[in-house]
């Protein structure tokens, strides 16, 4: 697995580009969920109809969660089941201390993300007896579904950022490109430095990565 380790300002994240969805799975998959919410729908049984409004609120908690989120989350969830990894990093830095710093920012996210598991965890199970009062809510209830769904996207994180450090140490590839990215945020800022992100990205042939680097701002 490709990731890159860019200082964004005084952090350092690290970025891994979604792989591209074969033509059309996106909307197919879209198509089989609303499907089956108004097959559900159409039923008469009560059941049908608790199932069909439970299934559109995570549902849609779940796309509201996904704009929400530190972007790095959704590249450690990626990591669970990525193969070796190759760190690409900035040629202003020695192998030594790309590895360091890599190291420090897996243990510290190992840390965070074990902590709020726990933490959600806990405030979902005491939503539980709520259940009964809160689901049949139409809607996205996310004031229930919220601490569920964060339980079980940093449970994805923490297990790829596990697996990350179980790979160590990654193959290692120095990048003049990367080094010009944090010369550019450092000297401008992110907003000001949109063109040189973007022609940067483009050499990496990262094209998710501007958008990246703007939730950062």
């Amino acid at each position: 697995m490709d990731s890159y380790l860019v200082q964004i300002g005084k952090r350092w994240v690290l970025y891994a580009e979604d792989p591209p969805l074969p033509e059309g799975e996106a909307g197919r998959s879209q198509d089989r969920v609303d499907r089956i919410i108004r097959s559900l729908a159409e039923r008469k049984a009560w059941w049908a109809t608790w199932m069909s409004r439970l299934i559109r609120a995570v549902r849609d908690g779940y796309y509201e969660l996904q704009n929400r989120l530190d972007p790095m989350e959704r590249v450690f969830n990626r990591m669970r089941l990525a193969g070796p990894m190759r760190l690409h990093f900035s040629s202003s830095l020695s192998e030594s201390e790309a590895r360091a710093r890599l190291k420090s920012l897996l243990v510290g996210q190992r840390i965070r993300h074990g902590v709020w598991m726990i933490v959600d965890g806990l405030l979902a199970l005491g939503m539980v007896p709520l259940a009964p009062v809160l689901v049949p809510i139409p809607g996205p209830n996310l004031f229930f579904y919220y601490p569920a769904l964060r339980t079980f996207s940093h449970w994805l994180a923490w297990q790829g950022v596990l697996s990350a450090l179980r790979r160590m140490p990654p193959q290692l590839v120095a990048r003049e490109e990367i080094a010009g990215l944090e010369n550019a945020i450092g000297r401008r800022g992110i907003p000001d430095s949109r063109a040189e992100i973007q022609e940067l990205s483009s050499r990496l042939k990262l094209e998710q990565l501007p958008e990246f680097i703007a939730r950062y701002g």
